[in-house]
């Protein structure tokens, strides 16, 4: 058990799995204490509680150790010292030695400004920072890391199966979801993978 702790931070419920929910599962097994902080409870697409009910469920079922909500507005997500705050708050009581965020390259505001709170609120931290992809919304990733998840990928599907409520997103069908994982798995020479860029790594050597 290598007992790291792992923080995981998306915007909406089910960003998180998408984006990196393999990793996070092999995080998991291997002993690690991995966290959420869900940034919004994605309200424009749905009855908030059932959301903020489907992340718990979820996350239950990933295996998470703690889920943190900052209930800011969905779609209008700032990047400022309110948002960058509140991040402090769980960066400060976590201390995670790996983060994983969405990419500032996305095309969703919400998306792109966590992914900036999370570098300004890391910024005096040694925390490692992967910045994963979101398929519906990341155009140009471009990604450095891969992870190989082809022995848990049944079970971020499962995680991800938990969201009924946005089952009639685009990007929630399933064989896009299994296409992308074969696409990133084919570069690395495995069945399934996640992709991420880098923004920070320490420990390398």
């Amino acid at each position: 058990m290598s007992g790291k702790k792992v923080l995981a931070v998306g915007a909406h419920p089910d960003d998180i799995e998408l984006g990196c929910g393999g990793t996070l599962r092999k995080h998991v097994i291997k002993g690690d204490e991995v966290y959420y902080v869900i940034a919004s409870l994605g309200e424009k697409s749905g009855d908030k509680e059932r959301r903020r009910a489907e992340a718990m469920t979820a996350a239950k079922l990933m295996g998470v150790k703690g889920v943190f909500f900052l209930n800011l507005p969905d779609t209008m997500i700032m990047h400022n010292g309110v948002t960058v705050s509140l991040l402090d708050e769980y960066m400060e009581k976590i201390e995670p030695e790996i983060v994983y965020v969405h990419s500032p390259r996305d095309y969703h505001q919400d998306h792109v400004n966590i992914a900036k709170s999370v570098l300004s609120a890391s910024r005096n931290m040694r925390s490692s920072i992967f910045l994963y992809e979101t398929p519906s919304t990341t155009i140009e990733f471009r990604p450095v890391a891969y992870s190989d998840i082809s022995d848990v990928f049944k079970h971020k599907l499962r995680c991800i199966e938990i969201y009924v409520s946005q089952n009639n997103k685009e990007y929630m069908e399933k064989e896009a979801i299994i296409g992308l994982a074969k696409v990133r798995g084919r570069t690395m020479g495995v069945k399934f993978a996640e992709a991420f860029e880098v923004a920070r790594l320490f420990g390398w050597l």
